[in-house]
This record gives C-alpha cells, structure tokens and sequence, in this order.
C-alpha cells in the first residue's frame, strides 16, 4: 500500500488545496522508471487507456504547444478530446482537461480528490512519482468522460517516461523538436536524447516530425521507425506540407508557426489513419445544417453556409478554427500590447525566442524580466537575448531551487549587461500590473516602443501569473 488508513473525502476548496500539496510534494524521480510505476497503476485499474485513440507528443520544447492546438483542432470537427499537459502555471487542474464544442472544462475539484485518493490507496509495489500520480488521474478521467481521443504530452524523455507504459498503439506518435535539456537523465548529445524522445514511437503508428529536427537527431529517429517496420509514407514532415489554405498561421509569430504546423501535420496524419470517424462527424455536421435551414439556404448566416462544403473544405475550415483559437498560456503569451510572458526555460528556447523578438521586434527596446532555477545552464541562455536586450531585471523565483535575483543581476553585470535587481515574483507582478494599466503615477518606465519579456522558467512565469491575477481582482 501506499499509504495506512482510510481517506474520508471531503468535497471543498481546502481538501481540494490540501490533497494537490500532497501530490505536488511526492518525489519527482523514483527509484523506478516511470513507465514501469505506471505501468503497474493502470495495471491496478485494469488499464482504462484500452481503446482510447491516442495522440502522444514528445519533445524538448513546443510539446504543450502542439498538443493544444491538435485537442482544438478535433473539438472543432465534433471530437470530445481528453488534454494531458504539464506542468500548471496557476492551478493543478489545468493539467487534465476536456474539450467538448467550443470549450476545455478541466477537472473538477472533486473528481481530482476522488481519482487522487483512489490512486494514493492502490496495492502496488512502487512508489509513484507526482508524476506517475497526475498521468493516471488523467486517463482515469478521461476513461469516464468517454472521450473520443486523447492528446498526451510526455513528462522527461520518451522510451521510459510515465505515458509510454499506455497499452494501446498510439494513432500518431509526434516529435515537436530535440535539444540538450535534462541531459543528466535523456543523454549527453543530440543523438542520445533523440533515441530517448523516439522511444514514443510504437508498430503501426503514424509519426510526425517537426521541422526544427536536426539532420543528426533526424537519422536517429527515422531508424527508430525503420526497426519498428514503419512505412515511409507513414512517416509525416512537416516541413514538406503545403500550409497556404491555413490562415491561421499567417496570425502566428516565431516558434509558434512551427509548432502549428506540426500539429496541422498531426491533424492530416490522424484523419488519414481514422478517417471513417471523421466522416461520420463531417455527415453529422452537414445533416444538423440541412435540418437547421431546410432546403432555404438562404437563410443560413455566412458560417452556416458551411453545409455546402465538402469534406476536404470542412477539414480545412476546422484546423484553421482549432489553430486561430488556441491560446497557450506562457508560451509568448501577450498579456498587454507592450508585456509577454513566456517560458523559455532552455538553451532551444532562448535561440527560439532570440530569433523571434530580433525578426517581429526589431523596432522595440526589449527588456528581459527574468528569474531563474540554480540547476540551469541559465547564464549561457540569458546572453543569447545580450544583443537585443535594452536591459535585464531580475528577480528571485519562490523555490527551493532559486537563483538568488541579486546574484544574477551580479553575475549579468560582469558579462557586460544592464541589469538591475526587481525583488520578488510579487514585485514583478505589481510591476506588469502597472505596465497593463500604464499608469504613469506608479511606473517610471516610458512605454513607448517598450517590450517586456517576463521568462527564465515556467515556474517563474507561473507564479507571476498568479500574482498578477490576484493584483487585479483587488
């Protein structure tokens, strides 16, 4: 057993409070790897994964990212779609969503004590992981909620992460890009990490690969595809579609363009793979129409016009809507026209960002808010922004694994940097507050043709976030 005695569920807000302090507190690495802890949970449960039409996601950055804007893309064509993501920038529940119609409900808080408490008390052998915990929640959920598929992003790696113990062949298996991160657990090179992430990839799966893929981390993939016995034309590029009929990409900046045709690559490699679903949501759509304006079509408004359209043309409309309506949070997020948030947190990330603020930035004075985790290459990354930043302001994140702020604007300062010392996430916070609201009486700072970066780590930005929402209820 995991842990002695009977849990009496109590369904209010502390309880709920209490029992995610009591997950988040778990170890984050076991003595196990996760797809064997896992494993034996769902085992436990009789594995409610069995079924499920599975869309997995590995990646060094973009796998939130991509994962969101596919789980859109199928509640768009009519699809009830399971979302597991991490980590949460505010609030657990964001992890374990489902997306039905136009909207995403996440879990609710009594389902989170019920399915938590019901995992913390399996007879397992294992210790899990917060991780291993929050995975199985997921498919639990998701299981009752009876979702048409379910879109998972990977924790750490691929081959031996949490999600990879599911015992059902995955519909597509997508790789959003490979970088140095987590080299101490994935690998020291390219190469290494990329066998890792493939470790997603199972027999009789469709894979796709994003267009940031190194030529070196390319070759390793595509051997992994190769034992595996997976046919060239299962394999999908992204950089070979033709993304001219998907507006929605014009709206798109940077890295997110990248991402967004990884996840429209996904969309023509689920639909080719599962194709008779499709249609029969595309038959459904075009009869709820012809019921609703009759043989008239002229009373249908512009949208409803949709029931003339063929199945290709439905296709295309509803990736375009799926992709202009997803919103990431923390990911270049633009909280106000002159902040952004966003959680480049590694050595990928910053060139990504970099590359983006030089290209759609050029024009603005860039000044970099940033808080950092000791256990980072951070210096490394934060200089990547030295050219285009006007300044860096530094702040002190609330964890056990913190940067001191005032240590790094030390440390930027001797490598040739404007730096100056914020305080704490609040301070931060009240900062963009008052940027947002541009009030002069309680900024110094010109707005003018001013950007503000808030990034360094998720958790920092998380943070802020949260902060910054409870700023703006006062």
């Amino acid at each position: 057993m995991m842990r002695s005695g009977k849990c009496i569920m109590r369904n209010n807000d502390n309880d709920y409070i209490e029992f995610v302090n009591e997950i988040m507190n778990l170890r984050r690495f076991g003595k196990k790897k996760g797809i064997e802890v896992s494993g034996e949970l769902l085992e436990s449960f009789e594995h409610p994964e069995k079924g499920m039409k599975i869309i997995h996601v590995a990646g060094t950055n973009g796998k939130g990212s991509v994962c969101s804007y596919v789980a859109n893309c199928l509640m768009r064509m009519g699809f009830k779609v399971g979302l597991f993501t991490s980590p949460h920038l505010i609030d657990f529940d964001e992890r374990i969503q489902v997306g039905y119609g136009d909207t995403f409900a996440r879990i609710s808080h009594k389902d989170v004590l019920l399915l938590g408490h019901n995992i913390m008390d399996a007879s397992i052998e294992s210790e899990p992981t917060m991780f291993d915990v929050c995975f199985v929640m997921a498919l639990l959920h998701f299981a009752n909620e009876k979702c048409d598929y379910v879109v998972l992003e990977t924790g750490l790696g691929g081959i031996f992460d949490s999600t990879t113990s599911i015992s059902c062949t995955p519909k597509a298996c997508v790789i959003t890009s490979i970088g140095l991160d987590h080299t101490k657990y994935l690998g020291e090179t390219i190469e290494e990490i990329a066998e890792n992430k493939a470790g997603i990839i199972k027999h009789n799966s469709k894979v796709v690969l994003s267009s940031c893929i190194s030529k070196e981390a390319l070759s390793v993939i595509e051997d992994r595809c190769n034992k595996l016995g997976i046919d060239d034309s299962d394999i999908y590029h992204a950089e070979n579609s033709d993304y001219t009929k998907y507006y929605a990409i014009n709206r798109l900046v940077g890295y997110q363009k990248i991402n967004a045709k990884t996840a429209i690559s996904t969309m023509h490699s689920v639909i080719e793979s599962d194709k008779d679903s499709f249609i029969i949501n595309y038959m459904n759509f075009c009869k709820s129409k012809e019921e609703h304006c009759g043989s008239d079509c002229s009373k249908c408004v512009t949208e409803d016009k949709m029931c003339e359209i063929s199945f290709d043309e439905w296709v295309d409309v509803n990736i375009n809507l799926g992709i202009s309506h997803t919103n990431w949070q923390g990911r270049f997020e633009k909280v106000s026209d002159n902040v952004v948030l966003d959680g480049a947190h590694n050595v990928e990330a910053f060139h990504a960002l970099a590359d983006l603020l030089s290209n759609d930035y050029r024009n603005y004075n860039i000044h970099i808010v940033v808080g950092v985790l000791e256990d980072k290459d951070y210096m490394n990354e934060l200089l990547l922004l030295k050219p285009i930043a006007k300044s860096y302001m530094t702040a002190t994140i609330n964890d056990t694994r913190a940067k001191s702020g005032e240590e790094l604007q030390r440390e930027l300062k001797n490598n040739g940097c404007n730096a100056s010392y914020i305080g704490n996430e609040e301070d931060v916070a009240r900062l963009i507050n008052n940027l947002m609201k541009k009030d002069s009486e309680n900024s110094s700072v010109e707005l003018y043709n001013d950007l503000y970066v808030v990034c360094g780590s998720l958790y920092f930005v998380g943070n802020v976030k949260r902060y910054l929402w409870q700023l703006q209820q006062e």
